[in-house]
C-alpha cells in the first residue's frame, strides 16, 4: 500500500485505531501490530510480547479505547491487503464467559484467561518480586517467606470473597445492558489493611451493605436477593473468585497488600526493625508500569505469539 492509498484508507475510516494503524503501518520494516483496549495495556503487552519476539523485531500497540473499538477494528481490517498473522488483537474476557453472545473467535484475536490482563499479577512470584525489587524486602528466610506468603493468600481469599457479591451484582447489570462506570467502584471505599493483614471497613462487614454501595456508586438499582443469589452462584462456580474478579481492582489489591505487607515487615521479621527505604513509589499512577515489570506471560499468550507473530516472522525470514 502506498502512501496515498494509506491517507485515502484513512480519511475514510471513521475508526480512530485503524486510522492510526493505516499511518504507522510499514511494510518492510521488522515490525508486529497490535491493536490493545487501554492506556495501560502496553505496558503488560509490550513486554511479554518483545520477550518472546527475536531480536531485531518490534511490536507497536495502538491503544483503542475499549473492547469494542478493538473489535471494530478487527472487523474493519482488509486482510487481503494486510497479512493476518502479523497484525494481532487483544481484548479482556471480563465477564463475557457469562453473557450469551460476547463471545468471539479468531486465530489473530487474543482474549485473557481471566478478567483481563491485569489479573495475571494476582499471585505470590509476583508480589514477592514487587517486595524485594521495589519495596527492598530482602534476604528473608524460608520460613519467613513462607509466612508472608501465608498472609497474602489469606488476604487474597479474604478480598476475593467479600468483590463476589458485588461482581455477582455487576453482571446482572451487564446482562441487563444498564450503562454503569466500573471505575465508580473503588476497593479503597471498601477495605483498609492493619499490620498485613486486609479488613473489611466496619460499614460494609455485610454483603448487603457492598452490593448497596455498589449500587450508589454506579447510580443503578441494587437487584433482588434471590437473584443476586442465582448469580453469585454461578459467578462461584466458573471459579468467579480466582478469575473474574474486574483486573482493576485486584490490581489494587496488589499494590496496597504489597504496601502493608512492607510497612508491618519488622512484626512479620527479625531481620527488620523499621521498613526497608522504599526503591520505587508504588501506587495507582504507576500501577501498569511497575507491577507489569514482574508479571510472568501466561502460557496462553505465550503460545498465542508463537502461532502468529512468530509463524509471521519465520515466513518472512525464509523469504528474505
Amino acid at each position: 500500500m502506498d502512501m496515498l492509498e494509506t491517507h485515502a484508507s484513512a480519511l475514510e475510516s471513521s475508526n480512530v485505531a485503524y486510522h492510526e494503524f493505516l499511518l504507522c503501518y510499514r511494510t518492510r520494516e521488522q515490525i508486529v501490530y497490535g491493536f490493545v483496549e487501554g492506556k495501560g495495556d502496553p505496558s503488560f503487552y509490550r513486554g511479554l510480547i518483545e520477550s518472546n519476539l527475536p531480536e531485531g523485531w518490534d511490536v507497536k500497540l495502538i491503544i483503542s479505547g475499549n473492547k469494542n473499538k478493538v473489535l471494530r477494528a478487527f472487523d474493519e481490517m482488509d486482510w487481503l491487503r494486510f497479512p493476518k498473522k502479523r497484525i494481532c488483537f487483544f481484548v479482556d474476557r471480563d465477564l463475557s464467559d457469562f453473557i450469551e453472545g460476547e463471545s468471539r473467535s479468531s486465530e489473530n484475536l487474543y482474549i485473557t484467561d481471566n478478567y483481563s490482563i491485569e489479573n495475571e499479577a494476582a499471585n505470590f512470584g509476583t508480589m514477592k518480586r514487587i517486595l524485594e525489587e521495589v519495596l527492598g524486602v530482602i534476604d528473608l528466610s524460608p520460613a519467613e517467606m513462607d509466612s508472608i506468603k501465608d498472609l497474602f493468600e489469606c488476604n487474597l481469599k479474604l478480598f476475593g470473597e467479600a468483590m463476589s457479591p458485588v461482581m455477582a451484582q455487576i453482571l446482572l447489570w451487564r446482562r441487563a445492558g444498564a450503562n454503569i462506570s466500573l471505575n465508580n467502584i473503588n476497593p479503597k471505599d471498601l477495605f483498609i489493611f492493619e499490620d498485613g493483614h486486609i479488613r473489611l471497613m466496619p460499614e460494609f462487614c455485610s454483603m448487603d451493605s457492598r452490593v448497596r454501595y455498589a449500587a450508589v456508586k454506579v447510580d443503578a438499582q441494587r437487584a433482588a436477593n434471590e437473584d443476586l443469589a442465582v448469580a453469585e452462584a454461578e459467578f462461584r462456580k466458573k471459579e468467579g473468585l480466582k478469575k473474574y474478579i474486574r483486573g482493576k481492582y485486584v490490581l489494587w489489591f496488589v499494590i496496597h497488600c504489597a504496601k502493608a505487607i512492607h510497612k508491618a515487615i519488622p512484626n512479620l521479621c527479625r531481620k527488620y526493625q523499621v521498613a526497608p527505604k522504599i526503591r520505587i513509589e508504588l501506587g495507582i499512577g504507576n500501577a501498569f508500569v511497575v507491577v507489569a515489570l514482574f508479571v510472568r506471560c501466561p502460557a496462553s499468550l505465550k503460545s498465542f505469539i508463537k502461532s502468529n507473530y512468530g509463524a509471521y516472522i519465520e515466513c518472512a525470514f525464509s523469504t528474505a
